[in-house]
């Protein structure tokens, strides 16, 4: 989809579907710009049916803002998938795009993430998410569905952020300081941060979060 040059909002195809990117402008500057973009006449066309993804430059995403965000793409029909830095003006706190991907489960979108998570960075994702590595400590995943990590959990998780009290959070190593699942909070005591007891689940059961053997 063309755009202005001195836009601050870019939207552009990819393999994986429609990528925005947000420019570093005053928000409300940079949400009407994007909003007068959606409006142009080929804009439902370009995005019938596309996944998208969105880039958010050198912010991270607060939740009014992620709110704000949805609000302008719903008005046009457009369903917000994944949200991350952008990888030239973020190198310390990004997961770059070519480790992060998309793949379709029946009407679902998994985030595929290949690679570990770093201190600093977040993730932000409708629908499961699943990491091939560990998610340290100062790390941040937020998914509306399940979130499955094939490493060691040492940051904090948010499963079911959509108030899905059935989603599960797996991990080889689950020590993280704190975890949510829909609207229920667990934190970890600290004489069990350090323990390894292989892989775990923890999941809502009676009403609390309580954390299973993960027979992966």
């Amino acid at each position: 989809m063309k755009t202005d040059p001195t836009s601050l909002v870019t939207i552009r195809g990819t393999r994986e579907g429609v990528l925005i990117v947000l420019g570093d402008g005053e928000w409300n500057a940079v949400l009407r710009d994007l909003e007068n973009q959606l409006a142009r006449p080929n804009a439902a066309a370009f995005f019938r049916g596309a996944r998208v993804s969105v880039e958010t430059g050198n912010r991270f995403l607060q939740e009014d803002e992620r709110v704000a965000l949805e609000r302008v793409l719903a008005k046009h029909n457009i369903h917000l998938g994944a949200t991350m830095p952008t990888v030239a003006q973020a190198p310390a706190a990004h997961v770059e795009r070519n480790e992060m991907y998309t793949r379709q489960n029946g009407a679902t979108q998994v985030l595929m993430i290949r690679r570990t998570v770093r201190s600093g960075q977040t993730i932000q994702h409708d629908g499961p998410v699943v990491v091939y590595g560990d998610v340290n400590d100062g790390a941040e995943v937020i998914a509306s569905g399940d979130v499955l990590i094939f490493g060691k959990l040492r940051g904090v998780v948010h499963a079911g952020a959509g108030g899905d009290n059935h989603a599960t959070i797996g991990a080889f190593g689950l020590n993280p300081p704190q975890i949510r699942i829909g609207s229920h909070i667990a934190r970890s005591p600290e004489e069990q941060k350090s323990k390894s007891r292989g892989p775990e689940m923890a999941a809502v059961r009676e009403g609390r979060i309580v954390i299973e053997p993960w027979r992966v």
